[in-house]
């Protein structure tokens, strides 16, 4: 195993970390990278190796109840000697200090071990699900208003729409436009809200064990694309009302 000292991601341009993402194919903009940095400075943690960024893992708090690990990435050429397992060690360890009393992500099968190590279970599976089609429009209808300071990141970054039981969130990504988080009471609600989306070519990730968001994404011509499984450390709630997820990273 490699012992490197980690560092902040800041110290790194930010088109090291798409080098990170890219290599893995996923769906991360510069700007979604630039938010993590601005949400959780002293989380977002990285390897060097002669100057280049080859290991990252970051995490946002939502208050002391829970933290999100999420950006988990290492350079092809630098897997196998341990920099991710060092990394989310050190995010547990300040996450610990920090009081958080529940820790979540969502893995891919590779990373499961992993994380399993750390004292992790498995909660429930998570479903990215995919259209084709067009971009996203250029304004929604509403806006965030509340203090959690993820949301109000998300919205300023991206558009948001409202009615009088539910709301959704939407962003461009480098990859395809991402829907997210979408919270109502029903599935008509959650419908009522897509709509302002139809023909929009998207990734959506859901909660399979929620039958109505996945019939939903099913009859709005959606269709799966990648299966996580969403672990835990620490006792906490389990969502609810979630028609999406904010995204891998921000659980």
């Amino acid at each position: 195993m490699t012992i490197l000292t980690p560092v902040r991601l800041q110290q790194f341009p930010l088109r090291e970390m798409m080098a990170l993402s890219g290599a893995a194919g996923w769906n991360q903009t510069e700007r979604d990278w630039g938010r993590m940095l601005e949400l959780s400075p002293e989380l977002c943690l990285g390897f060097g190796v002669d100057g280049k960024l080859v290991a990252s893992a970051t995490a946002v708090c939502y208050g002391t109840e829970v933290a999100w690990i999420g950006m988990v990435l290492t350079l092809p050429e630098y897997r196998g000697r341990g920099l991710a397992r060092q990394l989310v060690g050190e995010i547990i360890r300040r996450l610990r200090g920090l009081g958080v009393a529940q820790i979540k992500l969502d893995a891919t099968e590779a990373g499961a071990a992993l994380y399993r190590e750390f004292g992790f279970v498995d909660e429930q599976p998570v479903e990215r699900w995919e259209r084709e089609g067009g971009p996203l429009p250029v304004a929604g209808n509403g806006s965030y208003e509340g203090e959690d300071p993820v949301l109000r990141a998300l919205a300023r970054d991206g558009l948001v729409w409202t009615n009088d039981r539910g709301a959704m969130m939407a962003r461009t990504g480098a990859v395809r436009s991402y829907l997210g988080p979408i919270v109502a009471p029903s599935r008509e609600v959650a419908r009522e809200l897509l709509r302002q989306v139809d023909g929009v070519g998207a990734y959506w990730d859901l909660l399979p064990e929620f039958s109505d968001a996945r019939s939903l994404a099913w009859y709005l011509g959606f269709r799966p694309a990648r299966r996580l499984m969403r672990m835990s450390l620490g006792e906490g709630r389990r969502s609810k009302q979630v028609y999406g997820i904010a995204g891998f990273e921000y659980g």
